[in-house]
């Protein structure tokens, strides 16, 4: 998110929560005033009322009972002038705490997460509460947590919207539970998974039937690769919300991920019934369907999020993926160029064109991709590996292996990466570093559960040494 100009100072927030409380005692104060005024207008009623009656057996005796009746009279005017006067000041402390209320209602709905998607709608909010002299402590504290958001200010939001939290805690829950939600959104947008979880944490600890939260702590879950434990909160968000599709998206992500492809594309079928221009679930639908082999559907998939969204630049790259798995590597190429274009930063196009032009032949137009790829993205060890392929292809053996070093590097259970260096080295006459390469590669693959790679690591080493399975 872009910063904004301006002050951008940070506090540890115990001052906003001295502030909160030192207004909402000033409130408190307010109307115990108004409540000590009214008893004392009481006081003074009753005070005349008693000493009329007092006064009045000497005036009966003594100016006889039509007498009586005219000060009978007067004192009930007396009185019902006094109840007025009640009704009026009730009036005002009735109509003090209405104004309270309206002014909190403008806010009531209003999270870190509604203010990002609805923008308009949260910048009227904060107006109108800003305007108005009735708006309670906390309406101010969260027009200023929604201003420094929009401002691109993250710090200081999170902190107004922590001191919100601090000040209600034990008190009011149902907006302890947004607090924190705010919270958690904030962290998830400045990539901070585990301070995320920690916060929805929080809110559902508050309000165990908030559905948004389970769903957003799920895809943190999602991006620490805790994959199962995301599958749970997005099953716990279905049971409270059967109804909104991204939490069915989210979920075939996540078992994408897992391998359950299959189950992976009836979830995106599923979020596509409820949204049918769900342009995400095309596009990872699309990418379930690919890794079962199922290039044309998942082509037919691409097309129709590329349909909804002209400028998704990911499902370019993934349709150019599908469209080399079918072995049409010049419309595979044609897909990345356009995913570069829109996208100019977008490492994965570059990573994958190139593997598509060594796949050609072009191999040292495939190493200036990986090259750019690396140059965006210095710790994405698959770029490197690639770039051992195409140098390998050039007969560059002594940098094909640098580059295979520096992967399994980066990503220490990189298979592929001694696979190839393993095929590298053996060409070179290192017979057995070739040989231990191609027995981690057995390793990681049986720790992996991965019985293709075990199977290809088997039969390389049939072939390279006349045995297998050491």
């Amino acid at each position: 998110m872009t910063k904004a100009p301006g002050k951008t100072s940070r506090n540890d927030g115990s001052d906003v929560e001295n502030d909160l409380r030192r207004d909402f005692n000033d409130l408190r104060r307010e109307l115990l005033d108004h409540r000590v005024k009214l008893v004392d207008r009481w006081l003074m009623v009753m005070a005349i009322f008693l000493t009329l009656l007092v006064g009045v057996a000497p005036i009966v005796g003594y100016l006889g009972f039509e007498r009586f009746r005219e000060i009978e009279a007067e004192a009930r005017r007396s009185v019902d002038t006094a109840r007025e006067h009640a009704e009026e000041a009730g009036k005002l402390v009735d109509e003090i705490k209405k104004m309270h209320g309206v002014a909190s209602l403008r806010l009531e709905e209003i999270t870190a997460e509604t203010a990002a998607a609805e923008p308009d709608k949260a910048d009227e909010a904060v107006r109108s509460a800003q305007a108005d002299p009735a708006a309670s402590p906390i309406d101010r504290a969260i027009s200023a947590a929604i201003l420094f958001q929009r401002q691109g200010n993250i710090e200081e939001a999170i902190e107004k919207w922590r001191a919100v939290a601090n000040v209600v805690d034990g008190t009011d829950d149902e907006l302890g539970a947004r607090a924190w939600f705010s919270i958690g959104y904030l962290h998830g947008e400045e990539s901070r998974p585990q301070k995320t979880i920690d916060a929805y944490d929080k809110a559902i600890r508050l309000k165990p039937d908030m559905a948004e939260a389970y769903n957003n702590r799920g895809i943190a879950k999602n991006d620490l690769g805790r994959h199962e434990n995301a599958i749970t909160d997005y099953d716990k968000t279905i049971r409270l919300k059967p109804d909104i599709a991204e939490t069915y998206n989210n979920r075939g992500v996540a078992k994408n991920q897992l391998g359950r492809h299959e189950e992976a594309i009836a979830d995106h079928d599923q979020a596509i019934r409820l949204k049918p221009d769900n342009i995400g679930a095309y596009n990872n639908r699309g990418n379930a369907k690919r890794h079962l082999g199922r290039y044309e559907d998942a082509i037919a998939d691409y097309d129709e999020a590329i349909r909804l969204k002209p400028d998704m630049a990911e499902a370019y790259n993934n349709r150019g993926n599908a469209k080399s798995g079918l072995g049409r590597h010049k419309d595979a190429i044609a897909d990345y160029d356009e995913a570069i274009r829109l996208k100019p930063d977008n490492t994965e196009a570059y990573n994958n064109r190139g593997i598509t032009k060594n796949d050609l032949g072009r191999h040292e137009d495939a190493i200036a991709d990986f090259d750019e790829a690396i140059r965006l993205k210095p710790d994405m060890a698959e770029a490197y590996g690639n770039r051992g392929n195409a140098k390998n292809g050039l007969g560059r053996y002594e940098d094909a292996i640098a580059d295979f070093d520096e992967a399994i590097q980066l990503k220490p259970d990189y298979t592929n990466a001694y696979y190839n260096r393993a095929n590298v080295r053996f060409t070179l006459g290192h017979k057995d570093e070739a040989r231990r390469d191609l027995e981690m590669v057995l390793e990681l693959a049986r720790a992996a559960d991965d019985e293709t790679m075990t199977d290809m690591a088997n039969r390389e080493i049939e072939r390279l040494f006349g045995d297998g399975d050491p």
